[in-house]
């Protein structure tokens, strides 16, 4: 699905089927409820438009909504990616992700802009702090940083990285 994807344990589900239904894209929602128990990831596609006007406007969606945004790098053919994605319902990776707001940029569909912004990573999933341009100010984390692809691996590295990168709000 183009656009966004807000996921939460119940809340999504029901957006995304209406959305659906309505033929709309979905939409990050302007209040979330209950946003303590939900992960939100909005992908970016080449399509949509220019990257660095989309990462402002993604940017200014997490503003509104108090969290802090992160750039994830990722890709459709990357097991480790979908292992991570298939997890954010976790009671654990929703304690982890707290207080973010996720942008998902694929590495194939941006291969060309992605180093103009600081995205550079030996490895997906990869995640950056950014600037309020939508730049990477230099921290950033990848798949590297925990063993198998498991809730329990995963959470405790990514829980640090980002708190230690959240905005106050």
């Amino acid at each position: 699905m183009l656009g966004t994807r807000t996921l939460t344990l119940a809340f999504a589900s029901c957006v995304a089927l209406l959305a659906s239904l309505a033929g709309a894209q979905s939409k990050v929602p302007e209040k979330v409820p209950n946003s303590d128990t939900m992960v939100i990831v909005t992908d970016l596609t080449p399509k949509q438009g220019k990257l660095a006007d989309l990462l402002k406007g993604e940017i200014a969606k997490a503003a509104k909504l108090h969290r802090t945004p992160f750039v994830q790098l990722g890709a459709t053919w990357c097991g480790p990616c979908h292992d991570l994605e298939s997890s954010l319902s976790d009671k654990r990776m929703i304690d982890a992700f707290a207080s973010t707001y996720i942008i998902h940029l694929d590495v194939d569909a941006w291969k060309g802009e992605l180093e103009t912004f600081g995205y550079s990573a030996d490895g997906i999933p990869a995640f950056f702090a950014i600037d309020t341009t939508g730049k990477a100010t230099g921290p950033s984390i990848t798949g590297g940083a925990w063993a198998e692809n498991t809730v329990e691996n995963m959470a405790p590295p990514l829980r640090k990285f980002f708190s230690e990168h959240l905005r106050p709000s």
